[in-house]
Order: C-alpha cells, then sequence, then structure tokens
C-alpha cells in the first residue's frame, strides 16, 4: 500500500512539471497580457528578479501601457534556442506594428522552479531598405558616346528582412520608454498621441 501511494504521490508531481509551457507558450501569454494592459498577469511571466524590479516602481501601470504600444498585434516566432542544460531560452520574433511596420522582437527566458519566465524582451522597428551608397573609390563607368547603343545596366537590390510598408527617415530614433514621454516619444513607440485644439 505505501508502494502505491508513494507512486500516485511521484505521479501527481510530475505531472505539473511534465505540463510546464514552452517559452513561445509563456511569450504568447505574456504578449496578450501586455496587449490587455494587466499589470499583474504580465508580472506572473516575469522572473523573481523582474518582478522585484516591477514591484518597486510607480505607476506600473502606465509603464506596461507604454510597452503594449511598441508591440505588434500579431507575431511569429522565427527562433527558439534552448540552452544545452535547458536553463535558458531565446525567441527571434517578428511582427508588423500598426503604425511602425515591420517589427523585431527578442525574448530571453530563464527556468525557475521547472517553468519558463521571461527575464527581458522588446521589441523594435525595422530600419527600412536603402540603396546603397556609392563608394568613393570606384570610379564612375565610362558613358558611351551619344549615337551608340548601350546595354541595359543592371540594378542591384538590397535585401530587406520584412516587406517595407512606410517610409522611415534613417535617423529614426529608437522606442525608449520613459516615465515623461513628448508626442515625439510616442509617436516613435507607435503611439498616436490626441491632439488639443486650444
Amino acid at each position: 500500500m505505501d508502494k502505491i501511494f508513494g507512486a500516485l504521490i511521484a505521479l501527481l508531481v510530475a505531472v505539473p512539471a511534465a505540463a510546464a509551457d514552452d517559452p513561445e507558450t509563456v511569450y504568447g501569454k505574456l504578449h496578450r497580457a501586455t496587449l490587455a494592459g494587466s499589470v499583474e498577469e504580465v508580472l506572473s511571466y516575469a522572473t523573481a528578479g523582474r518582478r522585484k524590479e516591477m514591484a518597486s516602481l510607480a505607476g506600473k501601470e502606465d509603464v506596461v501601457r507604454m510597452m503594449a504600444l511598441s508591440l505588434p498585434k500579431a507575431y511569429s516566432v522565427t527562433k527558439n534556442d534552448t540552452s544545452a542544460d535547458g536553463r535558458k531560452a531565446h525567441l527571434e520574433l517578428r511582427g508588423v506594428h500598426d503604425s511602425g511596420g515591420p517589427s523585431r522582437g527578442n525574448a530571453e527566458f530563464v527556468r525557475e522552479k521547472g517553468a519558463w519566465k521571461v527575464d527581458e524582451w522588446s521589441w523594435s522597428v525595422l530600419a527600412q531598405a536603402q540603396a546603397p551608397m556609392k563608394d568613393a573609390a570606384q570610379p564612375e563607368p565610362a558613358k558611351a558616346p551619344a549615337g551608340t547603343a548601350t546595354t541595359a545596366e543592371t540594378v542591384s537590390t538590397v535585401p530587406v528582412d520584412a516587406p517595407t510598408l512606410r517610409k522611415t527617415s534613417a535617423e529614426a530614433a529608437p522606442c525608449v520608454i520613459k516615465p515623461v514621454m513628448s508626442d515625439a516619444d510616442l509617436r516613435r513607440c507607435g503611439a498616436n498621441p490626441p491632439k488639443y485644439d486650444n
């Protein structure tokens, strides 16, 4: 009887460990919680260190709201790596932000008490493709004299990570979440601040 009881206990302990969510699932829950503005749920997917860091922060709701502004509504996982010892994982993500165009995300995970927890995560708008700059060291090709036949010039293309949806300047600053943000800061993070008539 003791052996059966011991086997049942071992089985009950093993089942929750086996049913623990993988990093992709945990990130999906974190992403949805952030978009919904659920501070407590966001914190439940974070590592103990990140929860402690956020606990002392005033205005957690505003921080989560600002984080949500930098997220695309939908995304895909392009890379999922787990360390050889199974204690750390890394996800690379892609999405299209409503106002910022194509974006890339990264998430770092740590296994705590058998469950995957998010330690760090970020999203940034991808740089748009631009024509390559001419190298000053390369001479200009010789032009054919007028009246002679010329061959079609080959146009080189610049590979991009995602489709270009809108033009942005090369000097565009990345989204940085700050306690106090200007309208320009909010726009860089994908927000559309209201305009007031005076």
